[in-house]
């Protein structure tokens, strides 16, 4: 076999790899790149050369100024220097439709006495995601177990004493109030608590109608004088159940979290109007949400109220999330609560 067929082969069998590939020389500048490594470019809107050839990979890298850029910098340098035989890390990389994570290999070797670095991008995104998910269903089970071991056991203490003292003294109505009260807050710990650990996935998508969902909700939550107005509505795809969650525990944030002495209007109404509609919002005409807390609300745990469980906006999330939709807390036109459910898609 001639030299110039096996140069051939050995770039064809490069072009034929799913990895992501450029080769380098001793200035950082590539000299190559496989077929994978143009296509990438190409589906990402890369302006120029999608080849890259002849750019200093080392140069852009320094160009940035983010730490990934440094360290890769650094690592390549390393092993062109011969200080390393080898470099490697993960790296999450934002392309506009998604984010993905890469792991860069950088290899030395040399040819015809030329020293070149092969630098190759493996897509770890998959396993990168399902890393994520555990980790965010081990927190789930960790604030789980936070709020079972911690919170459920005042209320219960609560009660307990509040036991012991009818026991030894006559029974008095005032202490069987304090007695149910806790008992109902143990109930309410323990329901969210279960929501939070069990409802992560979506089950099954169906159409459902934004009027209809919320009002079903509606009827869940005790809303006292609370009134509901529907602005407009619209079909999408959905979990009911998961729906059912994200709606009730908006509605009960408002009335309790939310309610002044003028009475209270929650409206849930469409994003978008008539158009293409990315989504829907729950509001409400009352206090409102400091515009310096509005990104903690959601988390486990967070709570304004004695009587609140921290959970309700937790479970929010957690639901809009599942069904690859985002959620914000803003401010509505009366100065009140409003949160915002965006990348919801009309039904065709």
């Amino acid at each position: 076999m001639s030299n110039a067929t096996s140069s051939s082969l050995a770039f064809s069998s490069l072009d034929a790899l799913p990895t992501q590939l450029a080769i380098l020389d001793e200035d950082g500048v590539i000299v190559y790149t496989n077929r994978a490594w143009r296509e990438f470019g190409n589906e990402n809107g890369y302006q120029g050369d999608s080849s890259s050839v002849g750019m200093n990979y080392l140069g852009v890298c320094d160009l940035s100024t983010t730490d990934d850029a440094t360290m890769a910098s650094e690592g390549i340098r390393a092993v062109i220097d011969g200080e390393r035989d080898e470099f490697s890390f993960e790296y999450p990389c934002e392309t506009p439709d998604e984010r993905l994570w890469f792991t860069m290999r950088a290899t030395r070797f040399t040819d015809d006495g030329e020293t070149y670095v092969q630098i190759a991008h493996l897509d770890i995104t998959d396993r990168k995601r399902a890393e994520l998910e555990a980790e965010e269903k081990a927190e789930r089970l960790q604030n789980l177990a936070r709020m079972l071991s911690h919170d459920l056991r005042n209320p219960l203490s609560v009660a307990v004493g509040y036991v012991e003292s009818l026991l030894d003294e006559a029974v008095d109505a005032d202490g069987l109030e304090q007695v149910a009260g806790a008992l109902d807050r143990m109930d309410d710990i323990i329901t969210d608590a279960l929501v939070l650990a069990r409802h992560d996935t979506v089950e099954e998508l169906s159409t459902v109608d934004l009027e209809t969902r919320a009002a079903a909700a509606w009827e869940h939550v005790e809303t006292g004088s609370a009134e509901l107005v529907v602005a407009d509505s619209f079909e999408f795809r959905a979990d009911p159940s998961l729906l059912g969650h994200v709606f009730e525990n908006l509605f009960r944030n408002s009335v309790e979290h939310g309610a002044s002495d003028d009475g209270l209007t929650v409206t849930v109404g469409v994003l978008g109007g008539d158009g293409d509609a990315p989504g829907f919002y729950v509001e409400d005409d009352g206090v409102g949400i400091p515009a310096e807390t509005r990104d903690e609300v959601f988390e486990a745990g967070y709570s304004t109220g004695e009587e609140g469980t921290g959970l309700g906006l937790s479970i929010v999330a957690q639901a809009v999330h599942a069904h690859d939709w985002d959620i914000a807390a803003t401010e509505s036109g009366d100065g009140g609560a409003r949160f915002e459910v965006t990348g919801v898609e009309r039904s065709a």
